[in-house]
């Protein structure tokens, strides 16, 4: 999952001609941290994700759902090769628990989104 939130932050910040210098400024971090975001390397917390869809003029949302005409490199996504080959029940179980952490990133978001 944080592999694809680190692409499509990529690809957003490639739509608006951003580099990654430019974000890393903006956030307050070293160009070598915001690769990392951007890499998968690191779980960017939800006040992270929130400054980083200031920054590119997006909704949180937008990292976590793809957009209307906006094509992910499936070769790009390692999790992509997976999808037609069974999964454990422990892994199974990982991914139910990252989707119920998601949800509840997710609704904080918003609250926090509604108090500004």
């Amino acid at each position: 999952m944080k592999k694809t939130i680190g692409y499509r932050i990529r690809k957003l910040r490639e739509q608006k001609d951003y580099s990654q210098g430019n974000m890393a400024t903006e956030l307050g971090i070293t160009p070598g941290a915001y690769a990392k975001i951007e890499r998968g390397e690191t779980d960017p917390s939800v006040t992270r994700l929130i400054q980083i869809a200031g920054i590119l003029e997006v909704d949180v949302a937008s990292f976590f759902k793809e957009q209307p005409g906006a094509e992910l490199n499936m070769a790009a996504e390692p999790a992509a090769q997976y999808i037609t080959q069974p999964v454990s029940r422990s892994e199974f179980k990982a991914v139910v628990d990252t989707l119920h952490q998601l949800k509840i990133e997710l609704a904080e978001v918003k609250k926090q989104l509604s108090l500004k």
